[in-house]
């Protein structure tokens, strides 16, 4: 195995796919870092070249977000529809990505870890030299809102002993088993032709799905850390509820791995998109595999989400959620970090769907807490972006859920909101959100996931200047090399992380989009290694922090 390099953040490295080999598949390398850019969107004046020097920090964090932490041998995932979007789908056009299935999806433990490792490692901020002080974790931490994928989640971030595997601990029962003779599937261990080997030039790696289930002692993040609820995180493949029969069928015995061939793609997906368990009694017919029954694959509803919270030796106790929380069954709260007020949403729509959306009463509290932190500058924390939320599904006669246009005028109309830290889209995304003025309103960073190319998270740094915030963001790669190679039965969490991260670079739906410059879930430049100033104080009253 290569030696783990000193993880480095994309401002000093950054890894990019090679040259293509037989079926387009590229190795990564490393190449040169790239700078930050400074954006002056709400600016009303350009930041003199010595702005760092004046600068005072007031918070450094690390933002994380989708580290959809799997079991990927659970009954309850749908892994067999995803062909649905494969490149060769005639459905692909209509339907797009749908994200059920990827062949890196056996790391998620592996990939944490090594993100943990990195984060670690900073032992100064890249900008204005400081500590980190929190790490925010913005929603769907968990993949298929399983108990026992919580409790990985939360022992990842904590440090200790992690078990990434279920149901028959001495054997393989998922997927990418060699006795699954589905074509659609990366078989690593050999077995049945694929495709991913024979048309896009997946290598094999015999030995690694033993490798991937190999139980490994976290190192734990060694900080505070906050969590977010995301869709992953209460819905089975974040978009449908858990209720009736699909409440047993993770727990259970039986895995639907290949989808009848009579199946209208297009219109199942369309139909399980927009939440419809029904949809998926069409999958009944499908070619099986049994697995070994497993009472840990129990769905978690959102107060579970938030009770197993309390059930951590990290800091602080509940990661964020509040007595009132548990008692409510909300998962939405606020804390102060010195005269910064971070305001933390539940964007997930409990009547199902992968899309966003509030209720009346949220929006009610989050006024409310506007209101009283107009002095200050308000971070907030969610993990659907603002033009995500548009989910307004809800049954006959349930109360109204707030959606983007609204929340967004509550926002802009209070100039304390200073920035709004997110993801759910998989993709760096550093967006002004703007008022009529074109000068007043806030930034929005979308952090990409773990799960996706390019499998980063963000260090996100606000100081103080005169006249001025300035919000500093530069993406950080996981401590895992450029490659894996070498014995894979051998391999541990951060040379399995690597070759996640190369697979992900891979994927046969999205890789033609990836190029040296973003594309995918990377973004452009200006999404990533950013320097954000914004104008402060914004209102009349408001606290100068430059002291």
């Amino acid at each position: 195995m290569p030696a783990e390099e000193p993880p480095a953040s994309t401002a000093e490295r950054r890894y990019l796919p090679g040259e293509p080999a037989d079926g387009g598949y590229r190795r990564l390398v490393p190449a040169d870092g790239e700078q930050h850019r400074v954006r002056d969107d709400l600016c009303g004046s350009s930041l003199p070249a010595d702005w760092q020097r004046s600068a005072k920090p007031l918070l450094a964090l690390a933002h994380l977000s989708d580290t959809h932490v799997m079991d990927h041998q659970s009954p309850g995932r749908v892994e067999l529809i995803d062909r649905y979007s494969d490149p060769d789908s005639p459905a692909r056009a209509s339907i797009g990505i749908i994200g059920t299935y990827r062949a890196q999806e056996l790391f998620t433990y592996q990939v944490a870890e090594a993100m943990v490792a990195a984060i670690r490692h900073v032992a100064a901020t890249p900008i204005c030299l400081a500590p980190l002080d929190f790490a925010v974790i913005t929603g769907d931490a968990t993949d298929n809102c399983q108990l026992n994928e919580l409790r990985g989640y939360i022992t990842l971030l904590d440090g200790g002993a992690v078990v990434p595997d279920s149901g028959d601990v001495q054997q393989y029962e998922g997927v990418a088993a060699a006795s699954v003779a589905d074509e659609r599937y990366w078989h690593p261990d050999g077995g049945p032709a694929d495709l991913p080997r024979t048309r896009y030039g997946f290598p094999a790696a015999p030995g690694v799905l033993t490798a991937a289930r190999r139980p490994f002692r976290a190192a734990g993040l060694g900080l505070p850390w906050y969590a977010v609820h995301g869709n992953h995180d209460n819905m089975l493949q974040g978009t449908v509820r858990p209720d009736g029969w699909l409440r047993e069928f993770p727990v259970g015995g039986i895995k639907l791995v290949t989808p009848p061939a009579d199946i209208d793609g297009a219109d199942l997906v369309a139909r399980f998109s927009g939440a419809d368990a029904g949809a998926l009694t069409e999958l009944a017919r499908s070619a099986r595999l049994a697995v070994t029954p497993d009472p840990g694959r129990a769905p978690v509803t959102r107060a579970d989400h938030v009770r197993e919270h309390f059930r951590s030796a990290g800091k602080p106790a509940g990661h964020g959620y509040t007595a009132q929380n548990v008692a409510e069954g909300s998962a939405y709260y606020a804390f102060d970090h010195g005269s910064i007020r971070c305001v933390v949403l539940d964007t997930v729509n409990q009547h199902g769907g992968w899309q966003g959306s509030i209720d009346a009463v949220q929006l009610n509290w989050l006024q409310a807490e506007l209101a009283d932190s107009a002095a200050r500058p308000v971070l907030l924390f969610s993990h659907h972006p603002l033009e995500t939320l548009v989910n307004d599904a809800r049954p006959p006669g349930a109360d109204r859920r707030v959606l983007a246009g609204e929340l967004r005028e509550v926002l802009l109309a209070n100039p304390c909101v200073v920035a709004w830290l997110n993801g759910h889209t998989h993709v760096h995304r550093v967006t002004a959100v703007t008022d009529s003025s074109g000068t007043g309103g806030f930034w929005q960073v979308t952090t990409a996931s773990h799960i996706d190319w390019p499998q980063q998270a963000r260090i996100v740094e606000l100081l103080a200047g005169p006249g001025r915030l300035v919000l500093a963001c530069t993406v950080i790669d996981s401590a895992g090399p450029a490659n894996c190679s070498g014995d894979m039965a051998a391999a541990g969490p951060v040379q399995l992380a690597a070759l996640s991260r190369e697979l992900a670079a891979n994927d046969w739906q999205v890789r033609a989009e990836i190029t040296a410059e973003g594309g995918a879930g990377a973004g452009a430049a200006a999404d990533r290694n950013v320097v954000l100033p914004i104008d402060w104080p914004r209102a009349p009253g408001q606290v100068r922090l430059t002291g």
